[in-house]
């Protein structure tokens, strides 16, 4: 069953800042989530519920939700950025005031 992929509000922001043709390359890979959600590649975040994706110089962080078959986009950030990400999550969530 296909999931239904929801992009959070910062990451529609990220992606919108994103050169055109390396965002047509990460539209991509997020549209292959609704099929595939844990794609060859995608790495469990240590301590959260969030799964890392690299495309190119760019790190997909999405959740997945299995009840609702759906996943959540939550972050689309230069890679060396998402590091930083994940050591200020807090208590297995990620920050939202992205």
């Amino acid at each position: 069953m296909a999931y239904k992929v929801i992009l959070a509000k910062s990451a529609i922001r990220e992606l919108a800042e994103i050169p055109s043709r390396t965002h047509d390359k990460i539209v991509e890979y997020i549209r292959a989530l609704e099929l595939d959600p844990r794609p060859f590649g995608a790495e469990k975040l240590t301590g959260m519920d969030a799964y890392k994706l690299r495309v190119g110089n760019f790190r997909i962080v999405y959740e997945i939700h299995d009840r609702e078959n759906e996943v959540k986009v939550l972050i689309v950030d230069d890679r060396k950025q998402v590091p930083e990400i994940e050591t200020k999550a807090i208590g297995g969530q990620l920050p939202t005031n992205r």
